[in-house]
């Protein structure tokens, strides 16, 4: 493992021995290799990108991965080894991100190297994890414990999105008004997110459990806990979706519901007044000619004309059931 003597632009990393993780640093690292490693990189450092050009172990596969940028959530295995991008959630200085994030990780029997542009919550959460004790006898655990982590991290975060949406079902079942103002849309995003995301990595294990490979991948023990994991929170978010999406047009009909007879009576006046707008108009043209223009009972004459018009209009109404 003599190239991994040095790793400029090193985010943390571990070496195991005997069941726990030594947090190691660049210039701690030489003195440590003795045991499986994982070392996390940032890619906004250029020298994580050139440590990770120059590391001769790596396949171009592996490379392609930890440094693309690619967003599509992958697992690739092969003989020897394992690579692909799993999802995370991004982590900004205020711990208030919910954005989805991306962790790429290429593995073999000693090495584990994963890379992210931005911060990610359960990298960090694993590190400080491993930092307090927790024991991972190799890196391809330590991979495994980062699923995990992210899969408790949106599980929080479902339960949270699961009791706002009991709030908003008990203020519809009120019938308490001003319901147009519900947080739904916001919450139908993310919990349409989380879905996608853990549809994803269930595809994504499970066509890496069908790869036609000899022999077991580093990887290959953790595959059915993973899927396990990914199968049952996509059931979760799936089902939470569909509480807001349920909410969502419970809340559109009784909209439409308060709105509707409004909107009725203001069809009926503006039709009721049609008529005498008309003759009102007609009446103010500047031309000859007018009827009653003279006449000093024209402009009653006029109103009575206005009301047997609104008069025959409303009966009209009334006749193709327009008006109850």
């Amino acid at each position: 493992m003599g190239n991994l003597r040095n790793c400029a632009g090193l985010v943390f990393g571990f070496v195991f021995r005997g069941g726990q993780g030594q947090l190691v640093r660049d210039e701690t690292l030489r003195a440590a290799l003795d045991g499986g490693v994982w070392l996390h990189l940032g890619l906004s450092d250029h020298r994580a990108r050139r440590f990770l050009n120059d590391f001769p172990d790596l396949p171009e596969t592996g490379r392609a991965l930890l440094l693309g940028g690619e967003t599509r959530i992958q697992i690739l295995l092969a003989q020897d080894h394992a690579a692909g991008v799993l999802p995370d959630i991004e982590k900004d200085f205020d711990d208030q991100s919910l954005e989805p994030g991306r962790l790429a990780f290429w593995l073999n029997g000693r090495i584990l190297l994963t890379t992210r542009r931005k911060p990610v919550r359960a990298a960090q959460a694993v590190q400080e994890a491993l930092a307090a004790g927790l024991c991972l006898k190799d890196p391809a655990a330590a991979l495994a414990r980062l699923q995990a982590a992210y899969a408790e991290i949106v599980e929080a975060r479902l339960v949270t999105l699961g009791a706002q949406l009991d709030r908003i079902e008990d203020k519809v079942l009120a019938d308490r008004a001003a319901l147009d103002g519900l947080p739904l849309g916001p919450l139908r995003r993310e919990l349409s997110r989380h879905h996608q995301e853990f549809a994803a990595l269930r595809g994504a294990i499970h066509r890496a459990g069908f790869a036609r490979l000899t022999g077991e991948t580093p990887l290959s023990g953790h595959l059915p806990a993973l899927h396990q994991d990914a199968e049952d929170f996509e059931r979760d978010a799936g089902a939470l979706q569909d509480r807001g999406r349920l909410l969502y047009e419970e809340v559109n009909t009784r909209i439409a519901a308060t709105t509707n007879p409004s909107l009725s009576a203001l069809t009926v006046i503006s039709t009721l007044l049609l008529p005498p707008t008309f003759v009102a108009g007609a009446f103010g043209m500047n031309v000859g000619g007018l009827p009653w223009a003279q006449d000093a009972e024209g402009f009653w004459l006029v109103l009575g004309f206005c009301g047997f018009l609104i008069a025959i209009s409303y009966i009209v109404l009334r006749r193709f059931r327009i008006l109850p």
